[in-house]
């Protein structure tokens, strides 16, 4: 079976990612108080806003490695889609100004628009960081590897019945190293247990 374009991109990516010296954290947060949210709020949603949230205070995991290390003033979190043979991870842009109703509406969008096929250049490369989730096929724990030339990747697992679940941070270890990607993952977690207040 020949290799389609949508599989060779894919295929590219991942082999320069096995490339990068990696390292993964994992914690567990209690989604409780952050789905009280009135609507139909998802557990991407809110993991999202509170990623973009820890992100604005922990500038090295929005970053990207290259001849140097970038740290990106906008924060702009990949989505990572299933899609006809393939993934993509089109962009939440500027997500740590979003209110979560807007995160919302503007993951729903990017998913209808990457199943359509009509996402825009802008959309698919413009993320800083990449949350991916398997929450809704029952996976409770992952990890995910760097999408380069970004710095981090956060996978999200399914809420067992008391609304926790786990969160796997991988990490380029040649952009920053264990202590400050545990100080962004912790971040991450209180935010969300603080109901994103």
């Amino acid at each position: 079976m020949s290799l389609s374009p949508m599989r060779r991109a894919v295929a590219a990516t991942m082999t320069a990612s096995a490339a990068i010296p990696q390292f993964t954290l994992e914690a567990r947060a209690d989604a409780s108080a952050a789905r009280q949210h009135a609507g139909d709020i998802s557990v991407e949603d809110v993991v999202i806003a509170a990623a973009a949230q820890a992100l604005t205070r922990h500038r090295r995991l929005n970053a990207s490695f290259g001849d140097s290390i970038e740290e990106h003033p906008e924060i702009n979190i990949g989505v990572a889609i299933a899609v006809d043979d393939g993934i993509v991870a089109p962009a939440v842009r500027d997500a740590d100004q979003l209110t979560i109703a807007g995160i919302r509406k503007e993951r729903r969008r990017l998913v209808d628009t990457a199943r359509a096929g009509t996402l825009r250049p802008a959309e698919l490369y413009s993320a800083t960081f990449t949350i991916s989730n398997l929450g809704a096929h029952r996976i409770r724990r992952f990890h995910a590897l760097v999408i380069p030339p970004q710095a981090a990747i956060l996978a999200v697992g399914a809420l067992d019945r008391r609304n926790r679940l786990w969160l796997s941070l991988s990490v380029d270890h040649r952009v920053t190293d264990g202590v400050p990607a545990a100080r962004f993952l912790t971040d991450v977690v209180d935010t969300i247990e603080g109901g994103l207040g």
